[in-house]
């Protein structure tokens, strides 16, 4: 079965399925995962999913998420923040907050939130790799280095990350460091390109 079959035939199931319990917040849910790509309609069945009654933190972080999509910051940090209520230890949550409070240029503590996030989430490449952004944007480039770095070893097939890596690494008078992501960095797209620092 292709992709798109299987797409077609998950979102009757979950028609179906919504369509027998008005109140299934899971169906709701994967509804608007699976509608990722229309942002009307993820937000849809995200506010659906939370109006029965049943939503629980997943269901009421995808809501931020479909928020975030539609640019309703505040909107979103609230759904983040209420979904952190309900499960203190849900990383996902965590890591969509300091993604809102960098967004409103608030870097200081999207970085705590980011920290909050790596607790729950320790081998999480993307967690590490805003955490590596954050800490760029403050300025503070060997910690931002060391972040893209642990980054780096959970998804080593990683080129804009090394290729980071190798730039940061560049500005810190850090050859070695430099030449060795930059090699990285051609080897993981199969073939010599410039670094263009």
């Amino acid at each position: 079965m292709q992709a798109k079959d299987a797409a077609a035939a998950a979102w009757s199931y979950l028609e179906t399925r919504a369509g027998r319990h008005g109140n299934d917040a899971d169906a709701y849910f994967h509804m608007a995962v699976l509608n990722k790509e229309n942002r009307d309609n993820h937000l849809k069945y995200a506010r659906m999913a939370v109006l029965t009654g049943q939503a629980t933190h997943e269901h009421v972080n995808e809501l931020g998420l479909a928020l975030l999509a539609h640019h309703k910051l505040d909107q979103a940090l609230q759904q983040f923040d209420r979904a952190i209520q309900t499960q203190p230890a849900f990383g996902p949550a965590h890591l969509n907050r300091s993604a809102v409070l960098a967004k409103r240029g608030q870097y200081r503590q999207a970085l705590a939130a980011c920290d909050q996030a790596l607790q729950f989430m320790p081998n999480d490449p993307s967690a590490w790799r805003n955490r590596g952004k954050l800490l760029d944007v403050l300025g503070r480039t060997r910690e931002s280095i060391a972040a893209n770095e642990r980054a780096f070893a959970l998804a080593p097939r990683d080129a804009p990350l090394t290729r980071k890596i190798a730039v940061q690494s560049v500005s810190q008078g850090e050859m070695v460091r430099a030449h060795a992501h930059y090699d990285a960095f051609q080897r993981i797209l199969g073939k010599k390109v410039d670094l263009n620092v």
